[in-house]
């Protein structure tokens, strides 16, 4: 079995088109940008993945976490101060990563999500060739 596949950070969606060419019954009311100084960084261990991702501004009940097709991990965090927006990130996890047993703690400006990896199980032939 080949290793697994570390994290990747998908792009987040396009914003919603002002020009006319796409129906939306509303205008965002949000600024689709997010703010300049948030970041994400993705840390590896043999035990877990670990994502700190920075949020200044941002309170602890306007940030939204999610799983999809059980790889895919979507940070969502909305901003209503002003010169607030709306940050929206999708992480791709590979097969080894347990997002049934995502962990998250916020300390106002840090958002630590550790993922658990599973341990998998070495075949007979990788054992011969270690």
């Amino acid at each position: 079995m080949p290793p697994p596949v570390p994290p990747t950070i998908l792009t987040p969606p396009p914003p919603p088109a002002q020009d006319g060419s796409h129906y939306a019954p509303h205008e965002p009311f949000l600024a689709h940008a997010s703010p300049r100084s948030t970041e994400i960084r993705v840390e590896t261990s043999r035990r877990d993945y670990k994502l700190i991702v920075r949020l200044p501004g941002y309170r602890r009940d306007s940030i939204t976490l999610s799983t999809r097709r059980r790889r895919i991990l979507h940070i969502v965090a909305d901003s209503w101060e002003p010169g607030g927006g709306h940050l929206e990130r999708r992480v791709s996890f590979g097969y080894d990563a347990d997002l049934t047993q995502v962990r998250a703690e916020f300390d106002g400006e840090y958002l630590r999500v550790t993922v658990p990896r599973r341990i998998t199980p070495m075949t007979y032939m990788e054992a011969q060739l270690s």
